[in-house]
């Protein structure tokens, strides 16, 4: 008996081998000579050659002009007293300033209580500027940012919105300016703090408004089943761009290509989306996708497979994959499978154009391969702002050009891309475990209940969440069974998805399925996590009693799911008996 996750599709030993090197590599040297910022003319340019290259493999393309909101990032510096000016990076979505003068405050990693000390003052943060980190100094007062880095300047994005503002989120916009300096320069600004006050001249200009950006899917359909698999990737970047993202747009094409040729056999069919306003408007063509093609997506997508950052010089480690829990195993048996490593699925940040968990659809991968783990500053940053170590050096850097890719680590992550598409388009029975995600869910649940303690009672969600793991354990070791001629599959397929559009928002949103959850982590079970807080709030004052009557409501929402989920389940059962 093979668990659907286990699925090989025997085109993978046909195709794989030919997977192109010179292909591969001809698509990175094209669009990594292309500086691809956000509606610039080199984007389009880089657009018009992936629009050409799909047409000639028989893809069937739309392209379209799309509005956006986009930040472009244009000059920053810092002047001392002494005339001495520092040069400095500044960032999207930062505020434009002119010679903006203040007083300097050492804060050390940025700790809300350190913020505070800086108010009204310029903030001299230590680390990588993240949207986090950028909202709570403007929370704390902060007139001006200055983030001090490794060696390199690394490009960010600081606004803690996805995709475009909307009325209830466009007051978040960022309002202070923001740049980065190079690790030397901070410690000679820390050297003169030691001694007596200084005073700094901030310089930053960002041109920051609506934008039309390129927006193209191409797409072939499957032959037995409506369903479709979207494999994203964005084309917009830093300077050239050859890893981020012009390695993944050569994976795209060169999967397209492969498939393409073998179009006669697919159950199912893929869309491939290209992306732009990843880099400068956070997520921007991802999130408007989701918007507007939300109905196919929550129908008809039964997977969304995101490609970025593959082919890097050095990257040999596989052992951190991404993904939602549904997918977790299939990501980690085709990576096996693959590359002959172990990795183990990791629970998504917000990050990755990962904008489909409000329709329910379940994703897998971000970056795919990276460098062996590293104790840098920068893999300590990427860690925690998006669970992943292994990000080179010249990640988001002028330095990231055609010279930092590796042809066989590229074709290696190519194979496994390749591999996941045909598994998803041909598998029989959809490889989705939904026992772990319940199993995560009932985790969570217990540590929210020990933690709330007798304060409130978590427990109705605990025993649905219980008896729909033990569902679930039982639909897993069921789902080898069904035949693929079964006439049963349809249905079996049909309840796999529905399980998914339960929990994936669950597990992954704040509740509204329809808006964008703001560019900050999203911890599972979102509205119930409140219930941490309880013990540092009086239980007879206003705010104890208020948070109780959120988290009786939250609960009712987390239930309801979770029943709902089990009638699935039951269904499920029915049918795979």
């Amino acid at each position: 008996m093979t668990a659907p996750w286990e699925y090989r599709d025997p085109l993978e030993s046909l195709l794989s081998p030919d997977i192109s090197s010179a292909t591969l590599m001809e698509h990175v040297r094209t669009i990594g000579a292309l500086e691809r910022e956000s509606g610039s003319p080199g984007e389009a340019q880089a657009f018009d050659y992936i629009e050409r290259t799909l047409k000639s493999y028989g893809v069937e393309v739309e392209r379209r002009e799309i509005e956006a909101y986009i930040s472009l990032p244009q000059e920053a510096r810092l002047a001392l007293p002494d005339g001495t000016v520092i040069g400095a990076l500044t960032h999207s979505f930062s505020a434009s300033v002119e010679a903006l003068d203040a007083e300097v405050v050492d804060v050390g990693d940025g700790r809300p209580e350190d913020m505070r000390r800086a108010a009204g003052k310029i903030a001299l943060v230590r680390g990588l500027a993240s949207p986090g980190r950028a909202w709570a100094a403007q929370q704390a007062g902060v007139v001006g940012q200055i983030h001090v880095l490794m060696d390199h300047l690394h490009n960010m994005i600081v606004t803690t919105i996805w995709g475009t503002p909307a009325p209830e989120t466009a007051w978040r916009i960022p309002a202070t300016p923001c740049l980065s300096i190079l690790g030397a320069d901070g410690e000679t600004l820390r050297a003169r703090l030691a001694h007596r006050p200084l005073r700094l001249r901030m310089t930053t200009r960002v041109r920051t408004g609506w934008m039309p950006i390129p927006h193209l899917v191409g797409e072939l359909s499957g032959r037995q089943e409506d369903r479709f698999l979207l494999l994203s990737g964005h084309v917009d970047s830093w300077h050239y761009g050859a890893m981020d993202n012009g390695t993944a747009n050569a994976t795209m094409l060169e999967v397209a290509r492969l498939l393409a040729r073998r179009r006669e056999v697919l159950r199912r069919g893929i869309r491939f989306a290209f992306w732009s306003g990843h880099s400068h408007g956070r997520y921007a063509g991802s999130a408007w996708y989701a918007d507007h093609a939300w109905r196919e997506l929550h129908q008809r997508c039964v997977v969304h497979l995101n490609v970025d950052s593959t082919g890097a010089r050095g990257a040999t480690d596989y052992s951190v994959l991404h993904a939602t829990e549904d997918a977790a195993a299939f990501a980690e048996r085709v990576v096996a499978d693959v590359t002959g490593q172990a990795g183990r699925g990791r629970r998504f940040s917000r990050a990755g154009d990962q904008s489909f968990w409000g329709a329910g659809v379940p994703s897998a991968f971000m970056s795919l391969s990276g460098l062996p783990k590293q104790d840098t500053e920068l893999s300590r940053a990427m860690e925690r702002l998006v669970g992943s170590a292994g990000f080179p050096w010249w990640w988001h850097t002028k330095d990231d050009t055609v010279d930092k890719i590796d042809a066989d680590v590229l074709v290696l992550d190519t194979k496994v891309y390749l591999a996941s598409a045909l598994r998803w388009l041909n598998a029989p029975v959809l490889p989705l475990d939904h026992a772990r995600p319940a199993q995560a869910l009932v985790a969570e649940l217990e540590a929210l209940q020990a933690a709330a303690g007798a304060r409130v009672d978590l427990a109705p969600a605990l025993e649905a969440a219980r008896a729909l793991a033990e569902r679930l354990a039982r639909v897993r070791d069921a789902l080898g069974r069904v035949e693929p001629a079964s006439p049963r599959l349809d249905a079996v397929n049909r309840a796999l998805m529905r399980l998914s559009r339960v929990l994936v928002p669950l597990a992954y949103t704040t509740g509204d399925r329809f808006t964008h959850d703001l560019a900050l982590p999203i911890p599972p079970l979102a509205g119930l996590q409140r219930a941490r807080e309880l013990a540092t709030l009086d239980p007879d004052g206003d705010a104890g009693k208020f948070a109780r009557a959120a988290l009786v409501r939250e609960r009712n929402r987390a239930v309801h799911a979770l029943d709902s989920a089990a009638s699935v389940a039951d269904e499920l059962l029915s049918l795979t008996v």
